[in-house]
């Protein structure tokens, strides 16, 4: 069985989950759909993959503490730390990831996971990873496919083209479509949501990347190469990764790539990107989710968090509640992508203490 390193990506600040995701702690270092924070919950969930051996983290120089301690909680204290000196999107990360998992195992798969995702079914989701680990071992780059369940516009899609073993070629990448497509592609079949995770063999994509981005494979090597390590932590040289062209992995090597495959998979998956997100994990029905201290009267459908202080609610429907020490939000459930609006007119306020 090939070795797989599970890579987790700790960028991102998660501004539609504002007033509690902030830039010193954004919402992946927080408990938000269990006891443990999203990102210890993704640590232990690669751990958990067949095959899996260590664990490398990515994340900016700000996150250096925070990840270490996330790690801790989760068990995995010697994870890999790599501090990426200013963000450059995934198709760099990802550079990176492989860079790592080559000091794990020369021949090593590399299991790349966003840090903010929620996944209830965990036996699903290993035989998905045992899947993608056999197709990349084959020198595919591999993306896992969810199955959808609405014609979502919020996710890009991914085209299954022809069979390959228990997943399929990728016959092509759809970018977030309006209503009438989504519900086009849903109709359709054999579309599935764009998960962002992905699997690959580290060499195979430092090559690919090579070949299909070569400016960026060469200054994300020579940052790494020229940069140190401090115990469990590795720092890139900050002026040679300035250097490096900032891209996702799906536009600079998976919608270029004639060796990109998708793993279907339908395991209770959630990318954890709004409030009303989380009232849809937590929820059997229209119940109100109340975490903290929180008294609700004849209230329905509503998701309250309370930090600080007490939240009484009476007689509403269908809202969002979001008390922190020093921010309320309060809005209608259905606008919860509006809350990024919200941040924007204080960035634009210079209310940074806020952000």
């Amino acid at each position: 069985m090939s070795v797989i390193v599970p890579a987790i990506l700790c960028g991102g600040v998660g501004s539609r989950l504002w007033p509690l995701s902030r830039t010193s702690k954004p919402k992946q270092f927080h408990p938000l759909t269990s006891d443990k924070s999203l990102l210890a919950e993704t640590l232990l969930r690669g751990a958990s993959a067949p095959g899996a051996k260590g664990a490398v983290l990515i994340a900016g120089e700000s996150m250096r503490d925070l990840a270490r301690a996330e790690a801790s909680a989760a068990g995995m204290l010697g994870a890999r730390i790599v501090l990426e000196p200013e963000g450059k999107n995934t198709a760099p990360a990802a550079a990176l990831a492989a860079l790592a998992a080559l000091d794990v195992d020369p021949d090593a798969i590399v299991l790349m996971l966003p840090s903010d995702h929620h996944v209830g079914d965990l036996i699903a989701f290993a035989a998905a990873v045992a899947t993608g680990a056999q197709l990349a071992a084959d020198d595919r780059i591999v993306t896992f496919g969810i199955k959808p369940n609405e014609p979502h516009t919020g996710y890009g899609y991914i085209t299954a083209g022809a069979p390959l073993g228990d997943g399929f070629a990728v016959a092509a990448f759809v970018e977030k479509p309006k209503p009438a497509a989504a519900r086009a592609l849903l109709e359709a079949g054999g579309n599935y949501w764009n998960s962002g995770i992905y699997m690959f063999r580290a060499r195979f994509y430092l090559d690919e990347l090579a070949r299909l981005a070569p400016q960026m494979r060469e200054t994300a090597e020579n940052a790494w190469n020229r940069g140190r390590n401090d115990g469990d932590v590795h720092f890139l040289d900050a002026a040679t990764w300035a250097q490096c062209p900032s891209d996702s992995i799906d536009y600079a090597v998976a919608e270029k790539t004639d060796r990109a495959a998708v793993v279907p998979v339908d395991m209770a998956w959630n990318d954890v990107g709004s409030w009303a997100a989380l009232h849809e994990i937590a929820a059997t029905g229209n119940e109100t989710v109340a975490i903290g201290d929180v008294v609700s009267l004849d209230s329905t459908g509503c998701y309250v968090r309370a930090e600080s202080r007490l939240v009484a609610l009476v007689g509403v429907s269908d809202l969002v509640v979001i008390e922190t020490p020093d921010a309320v939000l309060i809005m209608p459930r259905e606008r919860a992508q509006d809350v990024k609006a919200v941040v924007e007119t204080l960035k634009s306020a210079g209310r940074t203490e806020l952000l």
